[in-house]
């Protein structure tokens, strides 16, 4: 009897302290919705107009082998002149690699370390067999009744390097004079890779000497119904981004005729080399800062998830597998294999005598190049099969959650936005920051506007779209930032 009385008061007292725990990730009441905001209009057709022109310029990156438009790229350089003369004549400019531009808004003195602002000037192909599918012609820069402004380049990334021009002219115009350097950072190939843009600029800045207190770049943004049971929006700040390697596995064979075939092909080898690292995948983690972003989300969720996440130490195990669920999650919890492309064969009644798979995987910060090379070869397993190494990137370090840059990105966030809630998290694409690293204490990658689940299909994608007003608010974003920090 005493044995099962004190199994009880066990009980009892284990689900009290589980209900404490919970009861520190009080429900935030209503989700919460962004500020009320009342720009200028003048001022948001002026801004609007300008990256409408902006978008007119076919600054274009289509392949490492085909050098860049020039007269798109010196079209645009004198565009920005043009427009943005105080920045012209404040800041210092230095053009890299023919098409990168670079500058240096001098600070008057002290002692804080300079800072730094990224975004990239070129933009993706929009492939011919979608050309149909756009609602407005994706170079001209069209500015609807609604308010919305269609074009590539308009989120990725032109509207962020337009924001960031206009909020430092701005403050130019009004006699603002930062206390430290500021940097503004321009890649002209930012979708190739940024190895004549971001890669030069990072060196020019290395032989200098410069040390810079914190980067930020593009990557998440504020995202709202993308993330299950939170309705709110929910600013998430890139503290790093992965990297990525892709492996094809290639088999050879004597082929012959399809009525004799032997138990296996070239492509068979190929494809089952494929499908095992598919179906072997690196194992899914809740590491400690997926720990940061759902205690960071767990006041806008529900009673059971916020009891969930508040009692890790016991459900961490059932929790890993309910977030794995989510294929957008899960990018988060591990390095991704995607079996990508297959090529074999000339004729259905030909055994191929070559076959090959590519696999590419998004390498986690946990991992690497030479650890995913080796898992999947002892996961293939096979002499027959040849691996060969396609690239490789790797992932870069998380910057500091509790550095500088990460706690003013949050408060400008706040102070422009509302009290929306703020949460780390890890940039499963490329950008440009991961460059910076060596001269950068801190790089983070966020950009200052709501994503909706639509509008991630966008980016390099049909349709690419701005509403008007969310550009004016981005620059308001950069001014307040930019006060902040300097």
């Amino acid at each position: 009897m005493k044995i099962i009385s004190r199994l009880l008061l066990a009980l009892l007292l284990l689900v009290a302290v589980m209900g404490a725990r919970t009861f520190f990730l009080l429900p935030a009441g209503e989700p919460v919705n962004l500020k009320e905001w009342a720009p200028n209009e003048g001022e948001v057709s002026r801004m609007a107009a300008n990256l409408s022109k902006a978008i007119t310029y076919k600054t274009i990156s289509w392949s490492v082998e085909q050098a860049p438009d020039p007269l798109a790229f010196s079209g645009f350089h004198s565009f920005l002149r043009a427009t943005y003369p105080g920045v012209h004549r404040v800041m210092a400019l230095e053009t890299v690699s023919e098409y990168s531009l670079m500058y240096r808004w001098p600070g008057s003195g002290g002692d804080k370390k300079p800072i730094a602002f990224a975004a990239h000037m070129d933009v993706v192909p929009v492939p011919s067999v979608g050309l149909k599918n756009w609602q407005h012609p994706p170079y001209a820069g069209v500015i609807d009744d609604a308010g919305i402004l269609w074009g590539r380049g308009a989120m990725d990334d032109k509207g962020i390097l337009i924001s960031l021009m206009e909020a430092a002219e701005a403050l130019i115009k009004s006699g603002f004079v930062p206390d430290r350097d500021i940097y503004f950072l321009f890649g002209h190939d930012e979708e190739l890779g940024g190895d004549r843009g971001a890669v030069q600029m990072a060196a020019r800045l290395e032989a200098q000497g410069i040390e810079l207190a914190w980067l930020i770049d593009e990557g998440s943004a504020m995202a709202q119904g993308v993330i299950p049971g939170v309705q709110s929006p929910v600013s998430l700040i890139s503290l790093g981004e992965k990297g990525s390697v892709s492996l094809i596995f290639s088999a050879e064979d004597e082929g012959g005729h399809s009525s004799a075939p032997k138990p296996f092909t070239a492509a068979s080898l190929a494809a089952k080399a494929g499908y095992l690292v598919t179906e072997n995948p690196h194992p899914q983690v809740l590491d400690e800062h997926l720990e940061s972003f759902l205690f960071a989300v767990a006041p806008e969720m529900g009673f059971a998830s916020r009891f969930a996440i508040a009692n890790l130490w016991a459900t961490r195990t059932l929790l890993t597998k309910q977030l794995a669920g989510s294929p957008t999650v899960a990018a988060f919890m591990h390095t991704t294999t995607a079996f990508t492309m297959m090529k074999s064969g000339i004729k259905p009644n030909i055994l191929p005598q070559y076959g090959e798979a590519i696999v590419n995987y998004r390498i986690h910060p946990r991992d690497t190049v030479d650890g995913v090379v080796e898992r999947a070869r002892k996961i293939v397993a096979d002499d027959r099969v040849k691996i060969t190494q396609l690239g490789g990137r790797e992932a870069t370090r998380m910057s500091y959650v509790d550095g500088e840059g990460y706690r003013l990105i949050a408060e400008t966030t706040r102070d422009v936005f509302g009290d929306i809630p703020v949460a780390p998290t890890l940039t499963v694409q490329g950008t440009d920051g991961r460059h910076y690293y060596g001269v950068a204490n801190d790089v983070y990658r966020y950009m200052p506007f709501v994503f909706r689940p639509d509008d991630l299909k966008r980016i390099h994608g049909t349709n690419e779209s701005i509403g008007i007003r969310a550009l004016a608010r981005q620059v308001t974003f950069y001014k307040v930032l930019i006060q902040k920090a300097s």
